[in-house]
């Protein structure tokens, strides 16, 4: 089975590198040819914030649960949830480089494309460093984070899968597999 266990320094370079890339998308816009309104880049970034919702569902649920390599590297990732096991920075540069940057700037044009791309950027980031959190950060009940880590952790710990969003929970609802958790006289004994 392949595994990704990184050092400490691979595993937090996402903490590092896509601030920089957030600040070179901005600079981007800025030193861009293009005429381009701030408003409609800031609805840009707005956009691309909320399909980052939805890809991190679909990526979650369809690739890392059911495609062999991913799946495979998932698993370990459940079963051993503190470990530094994630996507290399590498890979998940590839394909905001292919599947979004690219594909932004030729339907969007670059300055607006660089904010839609922001906004993914942004919705990665934002999600890597909740993943982090959820399983690596002590929340006892009443933390204002508690609640976000059970959600998580159902994920984790049911046999039925569900709650595949880690920022959001939207999807899951949308979608029907948003998990509850079980009150005390429904678990089994």
């Amino acid at each position: 089975m392949a595994t990704i266990t990184r050092s400490a320094v691979g595993y937090y370079a996402d903490f590092f590198v896509y601030p920089l890339v957030l600040i070179a998308l901005v600079m981007t816009t800025i030193l861009s040819t293009s005429a381009s309104d701030p408003l409609l880049w800031i609805v840009a970034v707005l956009a691309g914030l909320f399909a980052w919702t939805l890809a991190e569902y679909i990526i979650h649920r369809v690739i890392l649960h059911n495609v062999v390599y991913f799946r495979d590297l998932h698993d370990q990732h459940h079963a051993s949830p503190t470990e530094l096991i994630g996507t290399p920075i590498w890979m998940s540069s590839s394909i905001l480089i292919v599947a979004v940057l690219l594909p932004s700037w030729w339907l969007f044009g670059v300055p607006y494309g660089s904010g839609f791309t922001f906004g993914m950027t942004a919705g990665y980031l934002t999600y890597s460093f909740a993943h982090h959190v959820l399983h690596h950060w002590r929340m006892l009940p009443g933390h204002p984070l508690y609640g976000w880590k059970r959600q998580h952790a159902l994920h984790h710990f049911r046999h039925d899968e569900g709650n595949f969003g880690v920022t959001t929970l939207f999807w899951d609802h949308v979608f029907g597999t948003a998990l509850k958790a079980q009150k005390p006289s429904q678990r089994q004994s």
